[in-house]
Formats: structure tokens, sequence, C-alpha cells
């Protein structure tokens, strides 16, 4: 069973072992974020953080709350990521026959997935707590790396926040997850990427000359968090998708001072409007490839309203070289995309996102009974799809090639590939291919013996080795 709430999550790794309090003052100017980051390193991922006095605060931080495999798992309220992909895959199977440009409405109209549209409800949250005067200020939200903001000489971020839009006609809400750069007691800067939901948004209403109203929740439940990152097809709403992870609908409340529905449960709510074209210089900022994005443009938020919870908890998290604690969050999309990829494409058996690569869309690949020219047109499939538009680098292997990791599929790129036939080069996007199934010129490999195998493993203890 998921937690519904940040609360219950915190209090279920808290239970299990899974992680670390911090008591000590800590600063969030940096020092937090060089903690988080020591402690992403370690193996599998390390602790979640929970630091209780943030300098400067009364509110608690807690970061790498996601940051392994299992904690990823007990978010989304699965024993093993694989869940996700047969979930899936019997939603998508209800589709007689998928048709990419319109995979938002052929999902949304199924009973089986509308089942989960959130209800809204009359009553506020009483668990908040309205502030005033208002003041970003006095939440500690961090630092991560020494450049950040150092633009404009604002380097405080909110880094987990759940960013809530709609179109001027207020239909679908969209949920996203930007950067938003603190500007003072009532200000922040929400940079969110050309495309994006937000953006597009934020475009409707340029056009029509309005004002847009923002919300943005901190917390919450962690199913609502991944579906925000997740890359959904088209304007498939965030909040259903959030309920059908869950496996029940999301409970949501109106705003105070703005027109949009955010769910119940959420640590923080700060709400506020975007004049169009208001913009203001952000960045740099640390970012997920571990180098700095370059200070740019984004959207100015003026803020109408704060409210919390009397000893909120504030996630926050630390992007930068891997591995990273969105490293392992990515690996539940990955499941997701699986389900998506092998309903276009059965010959696709499995995937892998290296953590090295994953941030450029780059994978690999691994194809049932590859034959000559499939890599060639599955990866043009794939190039055509807003999951790899930016995909630098698909490595394709053969369905036997395992372990499907980055090391093994790397050793396999050198040794089988032909340089001459098997690497694909998009010279529009500078984007390549690689062809490592060794359908062209097939070698068997090296392996033990079965016979041999089981006499080592029968006689190990005689060898006296490890």
């Amino acid at each position: 069973m998921a937690s519904t709430n940040l609360r219950q999550f915190i209090s279920l790794l808290e239970a299990n072992g899974e992680l670390s309090r911090i008591s000590t003052l800590v600063d969030p100017i940096l020092e937090i974020a060089a903690i988080t980051d020591r402690v992403c390193k370690q193996p599998n991922g390390g602790a979640a953080l929970l630091f209780a006095q943030p300098s400067g605060s009364y509110f608690q931080v807690a970061t790498n709350l996601f940051g392994s495999q299992k904690r990823v798992c007990r978010a989304l309220g699965v024993t093993n990521l694989s869940e996700l992909t047969v979930r899936l895959r019997s939603l998508l199977d209800r589709i007689p026959e998928l048709d990419i440009k319109s995979l938002d409405f052929q999902i949304s109209t199924l009973p089986e997935f509308s089942r989960f549209i959130p209800h809204a409800t009359t009553k506020p949250d009483a668990a908040l707590i309205e502030m005033d005067p208002l003041n970003l200020a006095c939440f500690p939200f961090l630092q991560s790396w020494p450049d950040d903001g150092s633009a404009d000489s604002h380097q405080s971020y909110i880094t987990l926040p759940q960013v809530f839009t709609t179109d001027p006609d207020g239909g679908t809400q969209n949920c996203g997850i930007y950067r938003i750069q603190l500007r003072g007691e009532r200000e922040g800067a929400i940079q969110w990427k050309a495309g994006s939901g937000a953006a597009q948004h934020a475009e409707l209403y340029r056009q029509a000359g309005k004002t847009m109203p923002v919300a943005i929740v901190l917390g919450g439940d962690p199913a609502l968090l991944f579906s925000a990152m997740f890359p959904l097809p088209g304007d498939l709403d965030e909040m259903t998708f959030a309920g059908f992870l869950r496996g029940a609908p999301l409970a949501t409340v109106s705003c105070l001072s703005v027109p949009l529905l955010v769910p119940m449960g959420a640590e923080v709510v700060i709400e506020g409007y975007v004049e169009p074209g208001d913009t203001v210089t952000e960045g740099p900022f640390g970012n997920h490839t571990g180098f700095y994005s370059p200070a740019a443009p984004a959207a100015l938020m003026r803020i109408t309203a704060i409210s919390h919870r009397r000893n909120a908890v504030i996630p926050a998290t630390v992007v930068g070289p891997p591995p990273m604690e969105d490293c392992w969050m990515a690996q539940a999309w990955e499941r997701l995309l699986l389900a998506f990829l092998q309903k276009m494409e059965p010959s696709i058996n499995d995937i892998h996102f290296p953590f090295e690569w994953i941030f450029h869309q780059s994978a690999i690949i691994s194809l049932e009974n590859p034959q000559p020219g499939m890599v060639r047109n599955i990866s043009s499939q794939l190039w055509a799809l807003q999951w790899f538009r930016s995909a630098r680098v698909l490595l394709f292997v053969p369905a036997d090639a395992e372990p499907l990791t980055l090391s093994h599929s790397a050793w396999r790129a050198i040794n089988v590939t032909d340089n001459s036939n098997d690497i694909i080069h998009d010279k529009t996007t500078g984007r390549i291919a690689i062809d490592a199934t060794g359908s062209r010129m097939p070698q068997p490999g090296v392996h033990v013996s079965d016979e041999t195998a089981a006499l080592v493993a029968g006689r190990w203890k005689e060898y006296n080795l490890p």
C-alpha cells in the first residue's frame, strides 16, 4: 500500500530503517546539498535524509527521499518496478489500435483509467494555515551549487515543486516539475521548458492578453510527484495518472486566491500570477547533467497566498553528477515507457537508461530476433516520439544480451558493430543509433559449458576461494 502523503512516507521510511535524521544545525545554503550529494554517492543510493534544524527556519527539510530503487517502490506501492510495466500494459491492451498522436485521448477515455479522475472537495484542507504576512524567505529552500542564481544574486531554489496551471478556458490542469528561483519574500522565477504543459498554457495566456494563475504544491502524495515528473503522452492528466498509479483517485481542494485545484495533504501551497511576457533572468543552475545550465529568461510569479502545515517538511532534491536521487526516480518512468514501446513495437524486449546518459533521453534497447535493417527502422520511429526526440545515443542489443547495463552493452558495441554499416547518424540533429545486435555478422559468444559450470559450482568450497 502506497503512502498518501509525504508525512506518511517519511514515517514509513523511518520505521524501516531507511531514513537518517540530522538534528544538528545545518545551513540550507550549500551545506545541506553537499551532505545530500555525498550520501547519494553511497552504494544503492544511501539513506533518505531529514534535516530537523535548517538554520534560519523553523521548518524541516527532507532530501534523497526517493534515492533508491526500494524507496521508489515504496513510494508507488509496488514490490518491484516491473509491476508498473504490467499494470500499464494491461491498460494499453484495452486500446484496439494505438495511435501515438491521440494516445492521451485514447487512454483518458478508457473507463479503467477515467475512474481515477480526482474528486473535488468543498471543505478546505484543515491542516493548512494561511500565512500572513506572506514571506517565502522563511522557508529553508536550498542553494545546491556555488554558482546557482549568480547572474542575478538569487541563489535559493524550490527543487521539488508540483506546478499547477491551466489554459485560459479553465480546461484540464497540467502538473509539472519546474525549478523555481526565490526572488524575495513575494516573488519567484519559474523556468518551464519550451513545449512543456505550463509553457503552452503561458503562450495561450499571452495570446489572450490575460494574467496566468499558478499554484505550487510541496509534498502531498508521492504518486503525484512521480506523475508530474513523467513525460506523459500529450495532454494526459497528471492527477488522474497519479490516481491510476496509487489505485485510488486523489482528493482536490480549491486554492485560496487563484482559480485552480490542488491535491489535499500538501505541506505547503504557494499561489500567484504570471503576467504575459513578464520575465527575469534566472540561473545559472547546476542541473541533471552535472553541468550548469546558463542563465536565461524565466517567468516572474507574484505571490498572492501561502498556506502551510504548522510543522511543514520541505521536500527538496539535489541534482548533479550521477548517481543522484533523480536517477532512481527515472527508473519508474523507464518501466512505464517499456509498456508504451512494446505496444508500439512488439520486437522491443527491454529498455535501460544508464545513469550516465539518462537526462539526454539516451537508452539501451534490446530487441527480440533482430534482423538486418531493423535497428534503422526502429530508431527512426523512436526519434519521432517526444520521448526520444533529444536522445543523443540509442544503443541496440539482442534480447539475450544480459545484463542490460552500460558496461556490458558498451563491450558489445565495440566488439560486435561494423562501423561502416551499424552506426546510424541522423545528420540533421547529430543523433546516432548503434546496432550492436550482431544481426549482420553474427558471432558466437564464448561461454562456460553448463556441465563445467555445474562441476565448478559443486566443488567451489574445495578451491578455498571466497
